[in-house]
């Protein structure tokens, strides 16, 4: 999962994430939805997301490519944070 936010001094942010999309119920609210688990529990992992200051859109991968996102990052000269990492 990859949010591009900025910060407050209007610096371009990737806030990066794995996790794993799970069977069950999607809710009929007419958007592109999946269930997913995230370590090392639901309630931790959406504290730390919104810590970094997402936006409410992001893009969703199909693989583990949370390292190559951060060093894409860096070569981009962004700040990068896995919060999946903690």
């Amino acid at each position: 999962m990859l949010s591009i936010n900025s910060t407050y001094d209007g610096k371009f942010k990737f806030v990066i994430a794995e996790g794993e999309s799970v069977d069950g119920p999607i809710p009929p609210t007419g958007n592109t939805n999946t269930r997913g688990k995230f370590n090392p529990d639901i309630r931790t992992f959406l504290s730390n997301w919104v810590k970094e200051g997402p936006t409410h859109h992001f893009s969703l991968g199909i693989g583990h490519h949370a390292k190559t996102l951060k060093k894409i990052a860096g070569y981009l000269g962004l700040e990068a944070v896995i919060v999946t990492d903690y």
